[in-house]
Parts: C-alpha cells; sequence; structure tokens
C-alpha cells in the first residue's frame, strides 16, 4: 500500500472520531451526508478564494501599486509600451547583465523546488 493512501486513511479515521466524539460537530456530519462531501467541499473552496481574494484585494493590491508607482518614478524608460515598440530595449533599459543572471539563478532555483516537489 502506497504512503499516501495509508495517510489519508488514517487522516479519514480521526476526522470521523472527532466528529462522533464533538456533539458541535454532529450537525456538520449530517449536513455532509446530506449534501454530500462534493458539494461540501466547493463550498469550503469557495469561501477560500473570497477570502484570498480580499486579502489581495485589501493587502497586496496596495503594496504591487506602490511599488508599480516607484518602479514608474524610477525607471522611466522601462515601460511596457516600450517594450512592445522594441523589445531589445528589455536589456538596455536595465542592467542587462545583472537582469540575465538574476534570472538564471532563479530558473534553477524554481526547476530545484519544482524537482523537489514531484
Amino acid at each position: 500500500m502506497n504512503w499516501k493512501d495509508r495517510i489519508w486513511k488514517y487522516a479519514t479515521v480521526v476526522v470521523v472520531v472527532l466528529i462522533i466524539l464533538n456533539p458541535e460537530l454532529v450537525e456538520l456530519a449530517l449536513f455532509i451526508d446530506a449534501v454530500g462531501l462534493e458539494i461540501f467541499l466547493m463550498l469550503l473552496e469557495i469561501q477560500v478564494v473570497m477570502l484570498v481574494s480580499m486579502f489581495f484585494d485589501k493587502v497586496i493590491r496596495p503594496i504591487l501599486s506602490f511599488l508599480q508607482h516607484i518602479w514608474k518614478k524610477h525607471y522611466l524608460g522601462f515601460s511596457w509600451n516600450n517594450l512592445v515598440g522594441g523589445p531589445e530595449r528589455l536589456i538596455l533599459a536595465g542592467q542587462g547583465q545583472a537582469i540575465l543572471m538574476h534570472l538564471l539563478v532563479c530558473s534553477a532555483t524554481i526547476g530545484i523546488a519544482l524537482n523537489a516537489l514531484m
């Protein structure tokens, strides 16, 4: 038996025991039984997506707009319109060698992380 299957089996047993032993979760167990596990997980997924989108709107977006404002203020030649007009300006707009070296390191790190996950 695969270790992932074994972990899921034990996790399921623990969740069922917690639902049985905790009287406040009996209604949740009956609700899951009535609507089905797939629908219940979909409802949880919708709530997670809503929380992430609210977090993005309230926290991440202001930070990104501030960084975009700083970027536009200091790097005038490195804009989207200039890059569309001449893609070769990508290397000329910033420090080309440094940007390429950072991209090389980032791509190697992403490859190592993906290999570790698979």
